[in-house]
């Protein structure tokens, strides 16, 4: 049977610890090897970890937990991958949920399809388990950037370690570096339709506290400089799904900001996002993807947001809404 190595980074997340032994120990699959790297946690995470490992571990599953000094989420994955001896990589985020046969969907349709990489989709759902967003993937093309998370997805091990693909150590966008260099890397890629990762609603979580304002620390031009350094980088330029990707999570990124960013600042930002943009792809807000009902499998409410903004930067009121945005968003 193959091996999938789970790699769930941990941060303070001792309240956690419970919920997630119990949702691997139901898995459907059984051949599991568990890394939970304990980033630097300053409660008791460790301390819970290693008291759930002696309670849970049998069955076909081996829990280990890994100790470090604080890197981040995308440090801890690296080390996770690293640590890892499974035939593939599965990830985790210690806060969210996975259905009882999520494990055996991904790797069911990873060994069918002999695929480096399958991405499914996921419910954004609130603590008490209330569903407020439902996304299945519809369309290939574009399902590569619906979800661009390392969760929701399975990875053939000896893929990433042979092109030594590595999570950015940076809070803002290690995610995204590490699937545009896998895609970079094979077009060996799946889809399905299904559905069973739940991410949950954190309000503490990072993506709800250092991305809710303009800072060094989340600074989105540090993911783009070095999606530009990377060696496919002109092939990416190129493409015209990458383009409105990159303007997307440009857009995004300032609008998540606004609220917590003073207007002086936040429009300096959004002119260092569009100079970078326009220098680097020419022509960027005149991609064909830019539409209300484009691109074909997005989100409904992402692309009209996208054509929205685009509408009203090529008539010079971007500044006026964002002005209004930041007050009212």
């Amino acid at each position: 049977m193959k091996k999938v190595s789970v790699i769930i980074p941990v941060y303070n997340g001792a309240n956690y610890i419970y919920v997630i032994f119990r949702q691997i120990c139901a898995q459907t699959y059984r051949e599991l090897e568990v890394l939970l790297v304990d980033d630097g946690s300053t409660d008791d995470s460790g301390r819970v970890i290693r008291e759930k490992i002696a309670e849970f571990e049998g069955d076909g599953i081996v829990f280990r937990l890994i100790s470090q000094e604080n890197t981040g989420q995308g440090g801890a994955r690296n080390r996770g991958i690293a640590e890892a001896s499974g035939d593939y990589l599965l990830f985790m985020d210690q806060d969210d949920h996975i259905r009882e046969d999520y494990i055996e969907q991904l790797l069911e349709v990873a060994e069918r399809d002999g695929s480096d990489i399958v991405i499914s989709g996921y419910e954004h759902v609130t603590a008490g388990g209330e569903v407020r967003e439902h996304v299945e993937l519809e369309n290939n093309e574009w399902c590569r950037f619906m979800n661009i998370t390392p969760w929701g997805k399975i990875y053939r091990r000896d893929f990433v370690v042979r092109e030594g693909i590595k999570f950015l150590p940076v809070p803002l966008g290690e995610d995204i570096y590490f699937n545009v260099l896998c895609y970079s890397h094979t077009r060996k890629v799946s889809y399905t339709e299904y559905v069973g990762y739940q991410w949950v609603i954190n309000e503490s979580s990072v993506s709800n506290t250092v991305h809710r304002s303009v800072s060094e620390e989340a600074d989105v031009l540090r993911l783009f400089d070095a999606l530009a350094g990377m060696d496919s980088a002109g092939e990416w330029m190129k493409d015209e799904q990458f383009r409105y990707f990159m303007l997307k999570t440009g857009i995004f990124h300032v609008l998540y900001a606004a609220k917590g960013t003073p207007a002086g600042k936040l429009l300096e930002y959004r002119s260092d996002i569009f100079d970078w943009l326009e220098r680097k792809m020419p022509g960027i807000t005149g991609n064909r993807l830019i539409g209300w009902n484009s691109p074909m499998g997005e989100r409904a409410g992402v692309r009209r947001a996208v054509f929205v903004f685009v509408m009203l930067r090529r008539l010079r009121l971007d500044g006026v809404f964002l002005r209004v945005f930041r007050l009212v968003g």
